[in-house]
């Protein structure tokens, strides 16, 4: 987690940090509660997952199933990636579940409401979409592309399947954006089958426009393509660079004309 390392505990960007990584949650809570779960809508993740199987045990809320699949997902990711696995991505899928579980409480009047996930009780009925739901799959998509990309921005993640494809990078050349889209889209088409078609195409539509705005939201934090580092030990650095980040090394030869020293550009 290179950029928790250089900012003082308790700094105003430790705390800025923080709580950008809360509110990414708390909207991506939201956005599943008040627009996606209700209307069994599944943009894939484990919470696309969580809605499919709310829907054959209405008894588990959506959250409760996040805490099933993310709690393992964690240990194992621990377990692979030891201490380099952030403290930031851990809070906020512990997090994530509980403001889900939390929100769907307020928001229904009853247990049996939300067992049903009925929109027309949720909130006494004023965001009740059932009519619209284009509508009801662009406004939760915005509001799970927003929240995924405020968390994304802090170098956290919210947990899930994230942690599939990061584990799909480290043993194989598949990168961590075509593993998520496989996963996601799997889980996706999913909701066609078990939903009805209607239902499915509007999954698979709130899985792009998620994407498209997350990377809206953090396109501005990868405009660098490259870095450049000037060693006297290309051959270590190099080393470390592909076996640990897994990032490709073009090694240049370069002179510093002050001193005139011939050193390496990689």
């Amino acid at each position: 987690d290179i950029k928790s390392l250089t900012q003082p505990v308790f700094s105003l960007k430790w705390w800025s940090s923080w709580f950008f990584i809360l509110l990414g949650c708390t909207l991506l809570a939201a956005g599943y509660v008040f627009f996606i779960s209700p209307y069994n809508i599944v943009p894939g993740g484990i919470y696309g997952a969580s809605i499919v199987l709310h829907n054959i045990f209405p008894n588990i809320q959506v959250g409760t199933f996040g805490y099933m699949f993310d709690i393992p997902l964690l240990i194992l990711a621990f377990l692979i990636f030891g201490s380099k696995f952030g403290s930031r991505t851990i809070v906020a899928a512990l997090y994530t579940p509980g403001c889900m579980n939390i929100i769907t409480k307020l928001s229904f009047p009853n247990e049996e409401a939300m067992h049903t996930l009925d929109p027309s009780q949720m909130l006494g009925g004023i965001l009740d979409l059932s009519d619209h739901l284009m509508l009801a799959s662009f406004i939760g998509s915005v509001f799970l592309g927003v929240g995924v990309g405020l968390v994304v921005k802090e170098q956290a993640t919210t947990g899930g399947t994230d942690i599939v494809a990061m584990i799909f990078k480290k043993y194989t050349n598949l990168d961590i954006g075509k593993a998520l889209f496989c996963t996601d889209f799997l889980i996706a088409s999913a909701a066609g089958v078990v939903f009805g078609m209607e239902t499915g195409l509007f999954s698979l539509l709130g899985l792009l426009a998620k994407a498209l705005v997350v990377d809206s939201v953090i396109e501005n934090i990868y405009l660098s393509k490259y870095f450049t580092i000037i060693t006297s030990k290309p051959v270590e650095v190099s080393e470390v660079i592909m076996r640990e980040l897994r990032h490709g090394v073009t090694a240049l030869e370069g002179k510093g004309m002050y001193t005139g020293n011939v050193k390496t550009v990689l």
